[in-house]
């Protein structure tokens, strides 16, 4: 019977001794897992205050940004209004004065000069309209939406205009319109800022008897796009790379004496661009070339 119990009892402290050994090595897990946990929870705390000083750093950025968005546009909206009646009483009256001069038959330096001022005049006038009308642009893509308006009778009202200051030229102009009902994906003014200086650009590389040919079409999801394709120079391989670069002119551009300040192509990509849109080209030097343009069926939001 001693024995039994000696037996039983060495076997209870055996069996004592080996569980007192897994609950050390239990606590020393449970210690590891403690301080893996801690250290996980530090981790976890040194990130969070990262992404929200992160956070913090570009909220700022943002908000600088966006003031000095709004003080340089209010600074060109303050110019280009202060700048522009002055610019334009000068072109008149150089306008006034050529004339003048045409009627009591002078000619030689003097008029060149008044001409090759009125010129001037005028280019600086078109500079200050193009940046007074890409506020405008800036200005209604900003807001919510726009309001839904049919786009082939703008289309076609910009276009007749235009052929207007070009008769001398005596260039044929086509209408091509398939675009019915309304699109709201671009404001009216944007719409008109595009189209006018790709149909604009097309009368100034096109030489007299040429044609000028503007299309309107949709496609089976609705998207809107216009085509203006024209019968002029074309565009040299080499300067296809730059051709939406701002200031940009070509040489057939100073040849021609083809107005403007290399601004015209710039805003037509920047603004079809912010709509969602995508502007693609087509040239033969000496055929011609193809402008279109396409806008989405949905407005895409800023």
């Amino acid at each position: 019977m001693t024995v039994a119990v000696l037996a039983l009892v060495t076997g209870l402290a055996s069996a004592c001794a080996l569980t007192l050994s897994r609950v050390r090595e239990l606590e020393r897990e449970v210690g590891t897992l403690q301080r893996e946990r801690e250290e996980r929870r530090a981790d976890l705390a040194r990130t969070s205050k990262l992404l929200i000083d992160k956070n913090m750093e570009l909220f700022d950025q943002n908000l600088r940004q966006q003031r000095e968005i709004e003080n340089k546009e209010d600074f060109i909206g303050i110019v280009s209004h202060q700048l522009r009646t002055p610019a334009t009483e000068v072109k008149w009256g150089l306008e006034a004065l050529a004339l003048e001069m045409a009627r009591r038959h002078r000619r030689g330096r003097e008029l060149e000069y008044f001409e090759t001022l009125e010129k001037s005049a005028e280019r600086m006038v078109k500079l200050i309209d193009s940046l007074v009308r890409l506020m405008s642009v800036d200005e209604q893509f900003r807001r919510p939406s726009a309001s839904p308006y049919e786009p082939d009778p703008l289309v076609r009202t910009v276009a007749e205009e235009l052929a207007k200051r070009f008769t001398d030229k005596h260039i044929n102009l086509t209408l091509v319109l398939d675009a019915p009902g309304v699109i709201d994906t671009m404001d009216a003014g944007a719409l008109e800022l595009v189209v006018e200086n790709l149909i604009e650009n097309a009368y100034d590389y096109t030489l007299a008897d040429g044609t000028v040919t503007v299309a309107t079409a949709r496609d089976g999801n609705g998207s809107f796009s216009c085509t203006v394709k024209d019968t002029g120079v074309g565009i040299p391989e080499n300067k296809r790379a730059t051709l939406f670069v701002k200031f940009q002119r070509s040489e057939a551009a100073t040849n021609m004496n083809a107005g403007g300040m290399g601004l015209g192509l710039y805003l037509v990509k920047s603004v079809v661009e912010r709509h969602g849109g995508t502007v693609s080209f087509e040239s033969v030097e000496g055929a011609g070339s193809t402008f279109r343009f396409t806008l989405p069926s949905v407005r895409r939001h800023a």
